[in-house]
């Protein structure tokens, strides 16, 4: 599944969460993917980063641990150890033909 990063998002995006949690995205309906898709992150179409969808949770069960937000949405959950920057793949960095 691919996820659009919009721009006011990217400043925290590279940010690693607090040992023990987990990062999630969060979608108004329910989001078209499983446990174990891959979710690829874009930003302006390029693929950014890459995660594997580990939970995936209903409106209503938890919110952001940093912000207290979100807790209206449909929320996918990723494990940091599923996290993989891609910036550094020099053969995307040359199709994309450029870097974060």
């Amino acid at each position: 599944m691919n996820i659009n990063v919009p721009a006011w998002a990217r400043e925290d995006f590279w940010n690693e969460p607090p040992p023990g949690t987990m990062e999630f995205w969060g979608f108004r309906f329910p989001p078209p993917c499983a446990v174990g898709d891959r979710l690829v992150f874009r930003f302006d179409k390029v693929p950014v980063a890459e995660a594997v969808v580990y939970i995936i949770e209903p409106p209503g069960v938890r919110v952001c641990e940093h912000s207290g937000r979100w807790r209206n949405l449909w929320k996918v959950f990723w494990t940091p150890d599923s996290f993989r920057d891609l910036c550094g793949d020099v053969a995307l960095l040359a199709l994309a033909g450029r870097a974060r």
